[in-house]
């Protein structure tokens, strides 16, 4: 068994802005819908779909946590600015840059991996 090692707060930090993310479309698409504001061409459902993406991809990163598996992690970092791109999501783009420069360059989150 791997030794235990307390999640470490820019792990926490990583964990909350994901988190954070599978809400966010959310308001912003009832804020537009109901204030009637519109975004060049882009469609409100579009947002949705960004939504229920982000939702799917944070269960897979909570898997990934769990087992320590930091590949696993950074490429769902990377398959978050994926699925940003088609809404133009640029506050869930910035998310998974920070996400993946911190799982990168952190060396708290780095021995938490190695943990």
């Amino acid at each position: 068994m791997k030794n235990q090692v307390n999640k470490p707060i820019p792990l926490r930090v990583i964990f909350i802005l994901n988190a954070l993310m599978m809400v966010l479309p959310f308001l912003f698409y009832y804020v537009f819908t109901t204030q009637d504001i519109v975004v060049g061409d882009l469609d409100p459902i579009y947002m949705v779909y960004t939504g229920i993406g982000y939702i799917l991809s944070f269960g897979i990163l909570v898997f990934f946590l769990l087992k320590r598996n930091l590949w696993g992690a950074r490429s769902i970092f990377l398959l978050n600015i994926l699925i940003a791109l088609p809404a133009g999501a640029y506050i869930g783009i910035l998310v998974a840059i920070i996400s993946l420069a911190l799982s990168f360059y952190n060396q708290k989150v780095l021995n938490y991996f190695k943990g």
